[in-house]
């Protein structure tokens, strides 16, 4: 989860409805410190396990697993502090085979990642300097069968990414990565 500029705390979720067995992703929010929460909006169905970053001016942007099977990550904006959000949009740069992925925002900066195939393989790290509208460089970290990751900032200049990996599948050990951010913006 996020605490955004205002102090909102937000956290990333995902359910599916009992009776007509679809998926959505949501938020649930609190604006005391974590003591109460309430449940936020949530996108159109299709859409699971999400990650939430705020843009600059305050705006949310939530970065979907596409469970409807269209191999690319999903894409839905709040400007209302997660309580709605618009209509999905594809992600055509983040091609995903349908898997968890990571998404964390420094300042003006974003950063991704994710088995960047229509497989679980290619376990990838992407850097946006414009709010996600493009990914103009990537790093590859494992060639290989990858699945979940997870990244985080280690220091000023540094990052960290952890993720599932292999050689003949994606799930034989975890690796911790850590890298300079130069090395993803150069």
């Amino acid at each position: 989860g996020i605490q955004t500029r205002s102090g909102r705390l937000l956290i990333p979720c995902d359910h599916i409805v009992e009776v007509t067995k679809e998926s959505y992703s949501h938020v649930i929010y609190s604006d005391d410190g974590g003591a109460t929460w309430k449940i936020g909006g949530q996108p159109e169905a299709g859409m699971n396990e999400c990650q939430i970053v705020e843009l600059g001016g305050g705006a949310l942007m939530l970065n979907m697993r596409n469970a409807a099977k269209k191999h690319t990550r999903a894409v839905s904006r709040s400007r209302d502090g997660g309580l709605n959000w618009s209509p999905l949009e594809w992600d055509a740069a983040l091609v995903e085979p349908i898997c968890q992925a990571s998404l964390i925002a420094e300042g003006k900066d974003l950063y991704f990642s994710n088995p960047a195939s229509t497989r679980r393989e290619k376990m990838t790290v992407k850097h946006s300097s414009d709010g996600g509208k493009t990914w103009k460089t990537s790093r590859e970290l494992h060639a290989g069968p990858a699945a979940y990751s997870c990244l985080s900032p280690v220091g000023k200049r540094d990052l960290g990414c952890l993720y599932e990996c292999g050689e003949a599948g994606p799930y034989e050990r975890i690796v911790f990565a850590r890298f300079a951010k130069r090395w993803l913006t150069a």
